[in-house]
């Protein structure tokens, strides 16, 4: 490798690295100007690969259109001018140019032997040693007979850390299912090192306790065992066909009894009995004030579930909130916390829906060319996956499965996740249409 190549791939692991570290905002913004330039002026040399850019026309145009949306609400619909434009600015344009900066990593290293299988193993130790620490963390605590709490690594909390866990397994079960079914490896290790990597990651995901993490997780494993049920079926016979459904459905149960015991919460009849109450905005304000007042009681004389109370009752403002602005109230990653304060006069954060929140900044037009984004680039990498091996294909759909499903439920679209996300998908996106992945070794 040449001196600019090699500064590139450190560069990139010292970001993915730091990227999630809390009080490095300067550093990461450097660090990420660096890989953009740096990577720039090596793709600059090398040209943009042309079936790439037809490839990828679609989910750019979106992307394209997205952000022309986005300021046309901040200057023409939004009553907070000046905070969606700081909004747009601080957040968004720095993961368009990570993406961007993932687009020009891959033309840099596409053409040069080896050079993609040493970037995905870059980002990968970089993934790791955050999985690692988490671990170390969890052995200390069970050595000195400390309780085990959530624990979030070098991150700023468990939900922070189950993030780059997850991101990790993106990896982790690409790898794996190249292996297993193709006899192939992007990764330059042995299947011994690849089996401890995923005992570590699972031992994370045990010790951060993250509902929402496990249940993306049984998703993605869903999604490979329906890929491989697809590009077998040919080959295989009925029986087998009912036997891998059946496993996929053992896949969800454990996944659910994992989701049951991963944090100490009220009974299932509680969570039940908290849904009309939360759902209940109007009687109850408790969600207004985050319990200062104390949380609502069930008619059995229980507490409701904090948690599931006020995620219901953030669900149903919300909604009312992007009914109330089809238009959108401007781009934020507090989007939410902004409309409770025009509508109630005091208003709180995020609702912990980064789609819902997304859905009430930029309005209907907003949230369906961002799923447009996300539903195009999936047609694709999963239409990729089928016709040939593509070992960038299935770990872009992993990370839109990943990053699409926990939307949903957490507020991700936003800060070093969103970035990070973006970086992954600019560079797994040009290394799926650039017709070269670089050199997969036989594992056989």
């Amino acid at each position: 490798m040449k001196k600019l190549e090699i500064t590139g791939l450190m560069l990139l692991g010292v970001l993915f690295f730091v990227w999630p570290m809390p009080h490095t905002v300067s550093v990461r913004d450097l660090l990420l100007v660096l890989n953009l330039c740096l990577f720039g002026y090596l793709a600059w040399q090398r040209g943009w690969p042309r079936q790439s850019f037809r490839a990828l026309l679609l989910p750019a145009s979106a992307l394209t259109a997205l952000t022309a949306w986005m300021y046309l609400v901040a200057f023409y619909i939004s009553p907070e001018t000046s905070w969606s434009l700081d909004e747009i600015s601080s957040q968004w344009i720095r993961a368009l140019l990570a993406l961007l900066a993932g687009a020009v990593a891959a033309i840099a290293v596409k053409k040069e032997s080896g050079l993609v299988q040493k970037t995905l193993f870059v980002i990968f130790v970089a993934l790791m040693l955050h999985v690692l620490y988490v671990d170390l963390e969890a052995l200390n605590i069970w050595l000195h007979d400390e309780s085990l709490e959530r624990l979030a690594g070098l991150t700023e909390g468990p939900d922070k850390s189950n993030y780059l866990t997850n991101l990790l397994f993106c990896f982790l079960l690409t790898e794996s299912f190249s292996r297993i079914f193709h006899k192939k490896r992007m990764l330059p290790f042995g299947d011994g090192i690849l089996t401890a990597a995923l005992a570590l990651a699972v031992i994370s995901v045990i010790v951060e306790r993250t509902r929402n993490g496990i249940m993306v997780l049984m998703l993605m494993l869903l999604a490979l065992g329906a890929l491989y049920l697809v590009e077998q079926r040919k080959r295989l016979k009925k029986k087998a066909v009912i036997g891998g459904i059946a496993v996929m459905l053992l896949i969800v149960l454990g996944g659910l009894g994992l989701v049951a015991t991963a944090r100490h919460s009220s009974s299932l009849n509680n969570l039940i009995a908290t849904v009309p109450i939360a759902w209940d905005t109007e009687h109850y304000k408790a969600w207004q004030v985050n319990g200062r007042d104390g949380w609502p009681e069930l008619p059995n004389g229980e507490t409701v579930d904090p948690s599931a109370y006020q995620r219901i009752a953030w669900l149903k403002e919300g909604l009312l909130l992007f009914k109330a602005h089809p238009y959108g109230i401007g781009f934020g990653r507090n989007a939410f916390g902004h409309g409770l304060k025009a509508k109630y006069g005091a208003g709180g954060g995020h609702s912990h829906s980064g789609l819902l929140d997304f859905a009430i900044g930029t309005g209907v037009p907003g949230t369906l060319l961002w799923l447009g984004f996300f539903v195009s680039l999936m047609h694709l990498a999963w239409k990729r996956s089928r016709t040939a091996h593509n070992h960038a294909a299935i770990l872009l759909m992993l990370l839109l499965l990943d990053f699409g499903a926990r939307m949903f439920m957490d507020s991700i679209i936003r800060d070093h996740m969103l970035q990070q996300f973006m970086l992954l998908v600019g560079f797994t996106s040009v290394i799926m249409t650039s017709g070269t992945q670089g050199k997969e070794r036989s594992t056989a």
